[in-house]
């Protein structure tokens, strides 16, 4: 059994099951508060599930790229948790877990937005299966509409990006962009089960202490990290 959850988003997403089966799961709007419902949420899936924490095998957290303050309230609450249950940690790139959910839709590739604030939003690119075609990206959003449209193939997109940005991508001349269904925009910790699962099949879990969020722009880390002291 699976203890899975992102807060790289304003979305906050916590399930607990396996693959197979999701035994509860929460989606909610949070921004600004997964400090104050991470714990709380999960609290209430190990009470619904009638377990105790020391019950569930393995952790999954989202790791970005997104919000850097999700991202450390995520990583730390799981670090936590793998270290006083001594459960192994299996991170997750957000970006992922979107395409997983949009995979098989049609034969198209997916890109899922992530709003990376400063008018720029974090991308990559999948196929319909979801594999990831490339690396983590950062961009101004017209320069990745203009990089779609000179794909000229069907692209099918999802993510918070898209709230204040669709418009840019299927407004653009000959852009084959579809938007998924706004449902399917935020991460959903069921699929990041999911995802999780593959790579303990694969043999892809390390020490707890080297799971790492993605840092797309190393110097607004490093700035982040001085203002933390």
């Amino acid at each position: 059994m699976i203890l899975a959850f992102d807060t790289a988003t304003d979305r906050l997403t916590v399930a607990l099951g396996t693959a197979d089966t999701i035994i509860a799961e929460i989606n909610e709007d949070a921004p600004r508060a997964h400090l104050s419902r991470l714990l709380p949420a999960i609290d209430t899936l190990v009470k619904t599930a009638k377990i105790k924490l020391s019950d569930i095998d393995q952790i999954a957290v989202g790791i970005g790229p997104g919000s850097f303050t999700g991202l450390r309230i995520g990583l730390a609450t799981a670090q936590g948790l793998a270290h006083g249950l001594d459960r192994p940690l299996i991170g997750v790139a957000t970006l992922d877990t979107i395409a997983a959910a949009l995979a098989g839709q049609g034969d198209t590739d997916i890109y899922p937005v992530l709003d990376a604030k400063r008018r720029e939003v974090y991308t990559a690119g999948y196929d319909r299966d979801g594999n990831r075609l490339t690396e983590y990206l950062v961009f101004d959003p017209k320069a990745l509409a203009e990089n779609l449209a000179a794909l000229h193939k069907p692209i099918l997109m999802a993510g918070d990006g898209l709230t204040a940005y669709s418009s840019i991508f299927t407004d653009k001349p000959g852009s084959g962009v579809t938007l998924a269904d706004p449902s399917l925009w935020p991460p959903r910790a069921s699929v990041l089960i999911r995802l999780a699962e593959d790579k303990i099949y694969k043999g892809e879990v390390g020490p707890y202490f080297k799971v790492l969020p993605i840092y797309i722009r190393p110097p607004d880390a490093q700035e982040t990290a001085k203002r933390e002291k």
